[in-house]
């Protein structure tokens, strides 16, 4: 076995570990069928840059330490264990069984954008910034956008995620 400088952690970069390691790609699908989307190229070339593994867990549910640990495992690195990634609940993904009781004001679908091979952070968040208090914008995408959660989340936004339901995801955003 060759000796690899590639340190597998939380913060990886899922499309970085794939390029590095493509053979652990089966491996990310076994934790989750959300990394099924990990077959599309698009969303391989745009998500997959800035989603970390810490993110992806999030969205497939999975244990961080597990997950990485297992990954890190196949790749031929020792486990990093439970204390690697102090603070990784700061940001939760707020699954919600409905949409928020609010006028939607602001609608944006980003599966076109991704579509197109760019990322919608930048539209996303003009969008965000357009909102008034009490006002609410959606946008859907084909996946959880996790990144983009966190990053409106530490905006000051509220955000809830409907589940996935038939390749379709409904984010929430509201100016508090």
């Amino acid at each position: 076995m060759s000796i690899n400088k590639f340190n597998i952690t939380p913060d990886t970069k899922v499309a970085d570990l794939l390029n590095e390691f493509p053979q652990l790609e089966e491996l990310l699908k076994h934790y989750s069928p959300a990394f099924a989307a990990l077959k599309n190229p698009v969303l391989r070339k745009t998500v997959a840059k800035v989603t970390s593994l810490q993110q992806a867990a999030k969205v497939g549910g999975v244990n961080i330490v597990e997950m990485v640990d297992a990954l890190r495992k196949e790749a031929g690195q020792s486990p990093l264990g439970d204390s690697f990634c102090p603070g990784s609940e700061d940001i939760r993904i707020p699954f919600s069984e409905k949409a928020p009781q609010k006028v939607v004001t602001h609608r944006l679908d980003v599966r076109p954008i991704i579509e197109a091979g760019e990322h919608p952070k930048d539209q996303v968040l003009s969008l965000a910034n357009e909102l008034r208090p009490g006002d609410c914008m959606e946008f859907i995408s084909s996946f959880p956008p996790t990144p983009l959660i966190d990053l409106l989340q530490k905006k000051g936004y509220n955000v809830t995620m409907l589940a996935p339901d038939k390749g379709v995801v409904r984010t929430f955003v509201e100016k508090k």
